[in-house]
C-alpha cells in the first residue's frame, strides 16, 4: 500500500508537471506584421510669382523641399534653395502634430504649438523670442474643416483674416475664400501625393506645399472677387504622371496670357512603414 501511495504521488508531480510544460507550450505570441512599402514625396519644387517688376512683369521665386521621415511621418522639411532653412515637426504618440519648429540660417526663428480638442486640431500659437505673435484657430462640420481665423495680433485679436473652405462630395476641396477673393477648383480623377499623408500635417501645410487636403489633383482654378461671380483669373493646370498615376509636375498659367502662375515638381522615394 505504502509503494502504491508513493506511486501515485509520482504520478501527479509528473502529470502536474507536464500540464505546466504544455502551458508553456500553447502560449503563442502573435507575430508582428512585417512593415510595409509606402511610396512618398521625396522633392518638392515649387516655382511661383514672388513679385511684380515696374514693367508689370512677374518676378519668380522658387522653394525646393525634402522630405524626411520618421515613423511614416513627416519628421524634417528641408529648402535646399535657402541654407540653413528648415521645419522640424514632432508628435505625440497618438500621431497628432504638437510642435514644429522653424530654423533660418540653422538659427530657430519660431515655434508652433498646437493644440487639440478630442481628434481635432482647434488651434495653434506661433512664438518668437519668447513672445507670442500669432494664433489661429480652425473650425470643423463633421470632420472636415471648413474655416480658419489668423490673428497677427494675439492681445487684441477677435479673429481677423477668416478663410472658408468648401468640398465637394468627394472630399476635395471646392473653394477656398477670404476677405478678398474666392478661388474655385475643378480636379482630375488620380492620385493626390499628400492624400495619405498625416491629417494635421495637411491641414497646417493647405494652399502652402499644395492642396494637400484634396484627394486629386487640381486642373483649373477660376478666382473671383468678393463683389463679382465674374472670375477675373483662370488658372489651367497641366499634369504629367508616372506609371502610378501620381504627378510629376503640375503646371498651372494663366487662361487668357499663357503667362506662369505656379508649377509644381515631384519626386518620390519609398519607406517602409510599421503596420498597426
Amino acid at each position: 500500500m505504502k509503494n502504491k501511495t508513493i506511486l501515485l504521488n509520482i504520478l501527479l508531480i509528473f502529470l502536474w508537471g507536464c500540464g505546466s510544460d504544455n502551458d508553456d507550450i500553447y502560449i503563442i505570441s502573435k507575430p508582428k506584421p512585417e512593415p510595409k512599402p509606402l511610396k512618398v514625396i521625396h522633392h518638392l519644387s515649387i516655382e511661383s510669382i514672388d513679385n511684380i517688376d515696374s514693367n508689370y512683369n512677374p518676378i519668380y521665386s522658387t522653394n525646393t523641399f525634402e522630405f524626411s521621415y520618421e515613423n511614416g511621418q513627416v519628421s524634417k522639411l528641408t529648402n535646399i534653395e535657402k541654407v540653413g532653412s528648415y521645419s522640424d515637426f514632432e508628435y505625440d504618440k497618438d500621431k497628432k502634430l504638437i510642435k514644429i519648429l522653424k530654423y533660418n540660417n540653422n538659427i530657430l526663428e519660431s515655434s508652433v504649438e498646437l493644440y487639440y480638442s478630442d481628434n481635432l486640431l482647434s488651434y495653434t500659437t506661433t512664438t518668437e523670442k519668447g513672445k507670442i505673435i500669432q494664433n489661429d484657430k480652425f473650425h470643423y462640420t463633421q470632420n472636415l474643416l471648413t474655416s480658419s481665423e489668423t490673428c497677427s495680433n494675439p492681445e487684441s485679436c477677435s479673429g481677423l483674416n477668416p478663410i472658408t473652405y468648401t468640398y465637394y462630395s468627394t472630399n476635395n476641396l471646392e473653394s477656398i475664400s477670404d476677405h478678398k477673393e474666392k478661388s474655385v477648383f475643378l480636379y482630375d480623377l488620380k492620385i493626390n501625393p499628400f492624400k495619405e499623408y498625416n491629417p494635421y500635417f495637411k491641414i497646417i501645410t493647405n494652399n502652402y506645399l499644395y492642396l494637400t487636403l484634396s484627394h486629386n489633383n487640381p486642373v483649373s482654378e477660376n478666382v473671383f472677387s468678393n463683389s463679382s461671380s465674374v472670375a477675373y483669373r483662370t488658372i489651367i493646370y497641366t499634369i504629367t504622371y508616372d506609371n502610378e498615376n501620381y504627378p510629376l509636375t503640375v503646371i498651372g498659367k494663366d487662361a487668357v496670357t499663357d503667362r506662369l502662375w505656379v508649377s509644381y515638381t515631384f519626386d518620390y522615394q519609398t519607406i517602409m512603414v510599421d503596420q498597426e
